[in-house]
């Protein structure tokens, strides 16, 4: 029995593979989907995906209320986002809804999606501080590298079966986020004694009152991050001048991959490396590179340079959001573990509604040079408000 409560990491690389192979297939062609398939414009595609984002950032704290106040489990809640995004997924694939409709569904299958990482990170570190032996780094990089598979698979489906192929697989790996979490071995309760029952949102924070700087200077950073990603055609474009779309698309997608690609070290030997170095200086040292991206994004010419900023994604976004969790999961109380995830990926969430929000009217407005300027000067403040809330870590739980 016990040798069964300390397996836990290779189903949950599963679970990180899955969840994230559906947000390459479904995320991540979002826009086009709407555009290409349903015929809608860009503002309109741009308008339902925040409120799709929106509604995943209210969510996600109703949630975790429901599970401190009820026995609704962190499993229950993944199966029940899996299910959502699978099921809308794959009921846009029938063809008795109209565009109005499967619009509706693909944006539930959007919101179901973007639920489903912060529970992801609470199961596992859940796992990790009931005793669990998970390798949450190892996971979350094989994670990226699902992700990017199933990002260069989607134009393969696309060319076969149209813009429905993502929808298919993302519905399909949806699926398989839910047998996942069924595979997961179950630790023990962490909330066994009245004392250790999770406290209200108010008194979490009361409790931890660093944690309010903390999120808001990842919600700053996530900003910036997302505004990149979702920009980085415009920013192919600035850089490779009288190029064509074609040209801009090539140039976009090499960023990326870069980007992607060089996530992978940093998340697969994390668990190593915090052993020898402090969490909460790792966690500064990837808010520092997530703002040298930018920085070297705006600065460095042409195409080469702007494959050359990618590389601090290694040291910035992919260091953080490993450092992040396993931060949250040590300075917040055992009780809380569930609430620190969530709140952690709620910031996430709401960086990257933020990020919809100004990316394309900072374009429209004042252009790319300036849309990056804009971006650098808030991922300073977010990494600002980080250095002055950040604890010190002595030990990190699961290292």
């Amino acid at each position: 029995m016990r040798k069964k409560s300390n397996s836990a990491t290779p189903q949950y690389i599963f679970l990180q593979a899955m969840l994230w192979a559906t947000y390459g297939f479904l995320f991540s062609y979002a826009n086009p989907y709407l555009t290409e398939k349903l015929g809608l414009t860009d503002t309109a595609a741009g308008l339902i995906l925040c409120a799709a984002t929106a509604l995943a950032v209210l969510l996600q704290p109703v949630l975790t209320a429901a599970s401190d106040r009820t026995n609704l489990s962190v499993r229950s809640i993944l199966l029940f986002s899996g299910a959502l995004t699978s099921v809308c997924a794959s009921a846009t694939l029938l063809p008795y809804f109209g565009t109005a409709g499967t619009a509706l569904l693909f944006a539930g299958a959007c919101v179901g999606l973007q639920v489903l990482p912060s529970f992801a990170n609470a199961l596992g570190m859940e796992g990790i501080r009931s005793g669990q032996n998970i390798n949450f780094g190892l996971a979350r990089g094989i994670g990226s590298v699902s992700f990017g598979v199933a990002a260069r698979v989607a134009p393969v489906l696309i060319g076969r079966l149209g813009m429905s192929g993502v929808a298919a697989a993302g519905a399909a790996t949806a699926a398989f986020v839910m047998l996942s979490v069924l595979l997961m071995p179950v630790g023990r309760r962490l909330s066994a004694r009245k004392e250790d029952k999770p406290t209200s949102a108010k008194e979490f924070f009361r409790e931890n009152p660093k944690m309010i700087g903390f999120l808001l200077g990842a919600i700053l950073l996530y900003v910036g991050h997302n505004v990149l990603s979702n920009c980085m055609f415009r920013v192919a474009q600035l850089k490779a001048p009288g190029a064509d779309d074609a040209a801009a698309t090539a140039v976009q997608g090499t960023a990326l991959l870069i980007a992607a690609v060089v996530e992978i070290p940093a998340m697969f030997f994390f668990t190593a490396v915090v052993k020898k170095v402090r969490c909460d200086l790792l966690l500064l040292l990837s808010c520092l590179c997530m703002t040298l991206r930018l920085v070297l994004t705006l600065l460095l010419p042409g195409a080469a340079g702007l494959y050359g900023a990618q590389v601090m994604q290694m040291l910035g976004f992919a260091l953080f959001a490993v450092s992040t969790v396993y931060y949250v999961g040590t300075v917040v109380p055992k009780r809380n573990v569930v609430k620190g995830q969530t709140y952690l990926g709620t910031a996430n969430t709401l960086g990257c509604l933020l990020a919809y929000a100004m990316g394309g009217s900072l374009i429209d407005a004042f252009g790319v040079p300036m849309m990056l300027t804009i971006c650098i000067a808030v991922s300073v403040a977010g990494g600002l408000l980080v250095l002055l809330s950040v604890q010190k870590v002595t030990h990190t739980v699961g290292a």
